[in-house]
């Protein structure tokens, strides 16, 4: 298999095929907003096929892959992304730990929220968060810039960096359905 990178730039090829319309027919209306049981177990097919067969080595085997396709008016944002398991496990979490402190914050997560729809201006922003100063607005926009996701389209502006977009609304996905799961006192025991 090759590098890395070659992965996922073939990822990317096949993705932009299938987002393809047919040519001379139009495009099928879009899916419905939850997936079905079957795209889910579709997927899950897809991971168990990409994971391959183990290699008996004593390491983790399979993958993991995070994506999403989401459009706000005119602005359309694609993401794919494929980890083998082992280069997963073997990560330094702890580099994870500061993007996940940034996100760990109410008020952040208000700001990505107002910013999911587009560019704001700082007093949108500041209406957004509510009862607030202006120095905690711009405290949290700027630990926002520097962990590489917001950017500044214009004077007074800010927005959320295309790439970013996807994944943070992966994360907030993921923390929902974890935050939301309950746990039975049988998976305790």
């Amino acid at each position: 298999m090759g590098s890395f990178e070659e992965r996922i730039a073939e990822l990317e090829r096949r993705m932009a095929r299938l987002e393809e319309p047919p040519s001379g027919r139009p495009s099928p209306p879009n899916p419905s907003p939850r997936p079905s049981a079957d795209a889910s177990l579709n997927l899950l097919d897809l991971i168990r096929a990409r994971a391959g067969a183990g290699r008996g080595d004593g390491r983790g085997t399979g993958t993991v892959m995070y994506g999403g396709s989401v459009a706000f008016d005119d602005r359309e944002y694609v993401w794919a992304m494929e980890h083998a398991a082992d280069e997963v496990a073997g990560a330094r979490w702890a580099a994870a730990a500061s993007l996940l402190e940034r996100l760990g914050s109410a008020p952040r997560l208000a700001l990505l929220a107002a910013l999911l729809r587009g560019p704001r201006t700082r007093r949108e922003l500041q209406e957004a968060l509510g009862e607030t100063s202006t120095g905690h607005l711009y405290h949290h926009l700027k630990d926002l810039q520097g962990a590489g996701l917001l950017v500044r389209p214009g004077r007074g502006e800010y927005a959320i960096a295309p790439h970013a977009v996807v994944p943070l609304m992966t994360i907030v996905a993921v923390a929902t359905d974890l935050g939301s799961a309950e746990v039975s006192q049988e998976d305790v025991e």
